[in-house]
């Protein structure tokens, strides 16, 4: 983000603070409640957005050197990334050729990858190095039976990862080694993303959260501030302007800008001093299903893949990245870490455990977004261009059951009264 966008959007952010008044910048949006709760749809994303288009899966910091693994159990695909000897990161199914047990799980160093079943072993390059007793296989030819590679691309410090075994088998030449025709659409984000230096970073420590709601309320946590002053009034609440955002859309992503009440020592000092750090937090919308949040001395992602059946469960993965050179004592990054698991697992995901609820009681038809909630009605808006053509028809927002359920939002008007 250059100097100009920066003095913009402080100014907007004063000035609406100034006149007591929140940023409306969307449209009145409904969302059919069948959005969080239709085994149709839930397929429907799983195939579409989780496993027919790019992820991000993390950053160059999971792999800090040539011999070294991570794992990643929350894709659609179970994951095992490598860093060869070559230094070239890779991903490959965690699935062993053999019987499909898991050929790693954490993270560490390692020369190679051996299943605990059978110990089949694979390098880290995905080749099959060892069969036990491997007269018992007579017909296996060990070079077509490594680990099956999935299409990965290293940019800019950051890992994607197309979670399709079948898109590496069907790609050649360069294609193969990245992601090939599949873009990431970041448009003006890649650059933006590049000046955040992440390749600096280092992983610290990570959670692991399996949680009973749909993996859209996960990332909608996240898309607006409209709750802060009272589901956060304790916590972290009191650190930022109450109902103040700000939202731009780069394709599918999104970048939501979380102004803090320090914003206001700015006014009336010099603009050419004025930085949106620290002062805000960035929120940058990875769609479909990672919300990375910028602090400026650390970094969290929030990774989030649909359960394989359940449209009422997830798994949600945080990571938190430190700057590689750093002089803060363990003792501040423990109450960083700890400020964020009680704002988020005790405030956040039980208040939206509460939603799932109340979407599944049929109480409701739909639910409705604010013009104050631009960025959660532009996500609802990219979900259903992701699913266009696949079997979920759009319904207006009913008290009737309907026949086929859809994630369609309705925009503009009032929200009906149903």
């Amino acid at each position: 983000m250059n100097h100009d966008d920066e003095v913009r959007l402080i100014t907007g952010f004063l000035d609406h603070h100034a006149r007591r008044e929140s940023i409306k910048a969307g449209a009145v949006t409904t969302v059919s409640v069948d959005a969080y709760r239709s085994p149709q749809i839930h397929r429907a994303e799983r195939e579409a957005l989780f496993r027919g288009r790019p992820q991000f899966i993390g950053l160059s910091a999971d792999l800090p050197g040539p011999g070294t693994f991570c794992t990643r159990a929350d894709l659609v695909v179970p994951t095992v990334l490598t860093r060869d000897e070559a230094g070239r990161a890779r991903a490959f199914a965690n699935v062993c050729r053999h019987r499909g047990a898991e050929v790693a799980r954490g993270r560490g160093d390692a020369r190679q990858l051996s299943c605990p079943y059978h110990a089949w072993t694979y390098g880290l390059d995905g080749t099959l190095r060892r069969i036990p007793d491997a007269e018992a296989f007579p017909d296996v030819d060990p070079a077509c039976h490594g680990l099956k590679e999935l299409p990965l691309i290293e940019r800019h410090g950051m890992l994607w990862v197309l979670p399709d075994p079948a898109a590496a088998e069907t790609e050649s030449g360069e294609g193969a080694l990245g992601l090939g025709p599949h873009d990431l659409g970041l448009a003006g984000l890649e650059a933006e993303l590049a000046q955040l230096e992440l390749g600096t970073f280092t992983w610290w420590r990570s959670e692991r959260l399996e949680l009973d709601l749909n993996w859209k309320l996960v990332i909608e946590t996240f898309l607006e501030p409209y709750h802060f002053a009272s589901l956060h009034r304790i916590t972290v609440g009191p650190y930022f302007l109450a109902n103040l955002c700000s939202v731009e859309q780069f394709g599918d992503h999104a970048r939501e800008v979380l102004p803090r009440r320090t914003m206001l020592d700015l006014a009336g000092t010099p603009t050419e001093h004025w930085r949106l750090l620290p002062p805000a937090v960035l929120v940058h919308v990875l769609f479909p299903g990672t919300a990375f949040v910028w602090l400026l001395d650390h970094i969290e992602t929030w990774r989030v893949t649909p359960h394989p059946t359940d449209p009422n469960r997830c798994v949600t993965e945080l990571d938190f990245y430190l700057p590689a050179q750093n002089d803060r004592p363990e003792e501040y990054w423990e109450k960083n870490w700890a400020q964020t698991i009680t704002t988020v697992l005790t405030e956040d995901f039980p208040a939206m455990a509460g939603v799932q609820r109340g979407l599944d009681s049929g109480a409701n038809t739909h639910f409705t977004v604010g013009r104050n909630e631009p960025a959660l009605a532009l996500f609802q808006q990219a979900v259903a261009r992701g699913l266009a053509g696949h079997a979920v028809p759009p319904i207006q927002a009913s008290d009737e059951a309907p026949d086929e359920p859809s994630v369609e939002p309705k925009v503009g008007g009032s929200a009906p009264c149903r």
